[in-house]
């Protein structure tokens, strides 16, 4: 829940997964159903209601992890100290609010269409 609202503040321009995308791919920010606690209170963030839309970005790259020191380096941009789950961080811009936050979308493990 937090990192979804990282990005659409402009906090994590980051976002790691396990697989790779293609640049130039726009996809809708989902928040999860279960929220990082400790990073919304870190972060001090709001959380949205889970199963929420609540914004779109643009991959403009990525970026292959294979050691812990480049991931580590980019910690401040992704919010992430677990190196070992994630092999790929999508570059993210043009972060954009929807307006209003689309309710009760059950989420999926790779980019899926509504």
């Amino acid at each position: 829940m937090g990192h979804a609202t990282l990005i659409i503040e402009e906090r994590k321009d980051i976002e790691l997964r396990s697989w790779s995308a293609a640049p130039g791919n726009t996809f809708y920010i989902h928040v999860p159903i279960i929220a990082d606690q400790k990073l919304c209170r870190e972060y001090n963030i709001i959380p949205h209601p889970p199963k929420t839309i609540i914004g779109k970005v643009q991959v403009v790259g990525v970026k292959e992890y294979t050691n812990s020191k480049d991931f580590a380096e980019d910690y401040p941009r992704h919010h992430c100290k677990s190196f070992e789950k994630y092999d790929y961080g999508f570059i993210l811009d043009n972060m954009k609010k929807v307006e209003p936050p689309i309710e009760n979308i059950q989420g999926k493990r790779f980019f899926f269409y509504l």
